[in-house]
């Protein structure tokens, strides 16, 4: 299946939001991030991903998902792969996501690995993804840039 990925902006916020809470990573969004994009397939937004620098070299991986009928198409994948070349095309030395326990072997084989959260490197252990409640049973992983 052929999809395009997009970079997102304000009017892209109710499909974005459906994702999100259609795969139940997370709350609505309020607003579209600066580093966001989507993946258009069949017509409308089916997978999103967004992202934010925390310092110079550390890239954080937010709301990577996909439309539960357009999984296993590898668009999460390509989605991935946009947001990281983007962000080491802009110096990133470093990636950091947090996941449920189930996905993270998927993330595993993308070259990222689990960490214990006391682990991280200060910027990304404080990070709000990081320390929200909700997010405390989620896996913290890291990678660096080359993968």
């Amino acid at each position: 299946m052929a999809h395009r990925i997009c970079r997102a902006n304000r009017r892209h916020l109710a499909d974005i939001n459906r994702i999100i809470t259609g795969v139940n990573i997370g709350g609505p969004l309020d607003e579209i991030p600066d580093l966001f994009w989507f993946a258009r397939a069949d017509g409308h937004i089916v997978g999103c991903v967004g992202g934010e620098f925390v310092d110079d070299d550390t890239f954080i991986i937010l709301y990577l998902a996909v439309e539960r009928s357009h999984q296993k198409k590898h668009i999460g994948m390509d989605l991935l792969d946009h947001a990281m070349r983007y962000a080491r095309g802009r110096g990133a030395k470093r990636f950091a996501l947090i996941t449920m326990y189930y996905r993270f072997n998927w993330f595993k084989r993308r070259g990222f690995g689990t960490i214990p959260r006391a682990q991280l490197p200060t910027a990304v252990r404080d990070h709000w993804m990081f320390t929200e409640r909700r997010y405390m049973k989620c896996a913290a992983m890291i990678a660096p840039a080359q993968v």
